[in-house]
């Protein structure tokens, strides 16, 4: 799921560091901090893969990766919103 202070128009995922890949959307009801789910279809391969997710808004802003000097200096995640690897076991 994803949210944002606008509607949320994109949500993309990048798995084991490759290139991101737009997920799908389900439908929305288009208001200001509204979840919006979503999902990625994709083949697993063995192992433990990692992905990222990141959120673009209705006003293009993307959900900056936690190294963005815009929130480098936030002391957690709930403070930052930043994107966030998580592994997938």
């Amino acid at each position: 799921m994803a949210w944002g202070p606008t509607p949320i128009t994109a949500v993309e995922v990048k798995i084991d560091g490759g290139t991101w890949t737009k997920a799908t959307l389900a439908e929305a009801d288009n208001s200001p901090f509204a979840w919006r789910f979503w999902h990625l279809d994709w083949a697993a391969t063995p192992g433990e893969p990692q992905h990222t997710s990141r959120a673009i808004d209705a006003a293009g802003n993307v959900q900056p990766a936690m190294d963005d000097p815009r929130i480098a200096n936030k002391k957690t995640y709930w403070e930052s919103n930043g994107q966030i690897t998580r592994q997938i076991a």
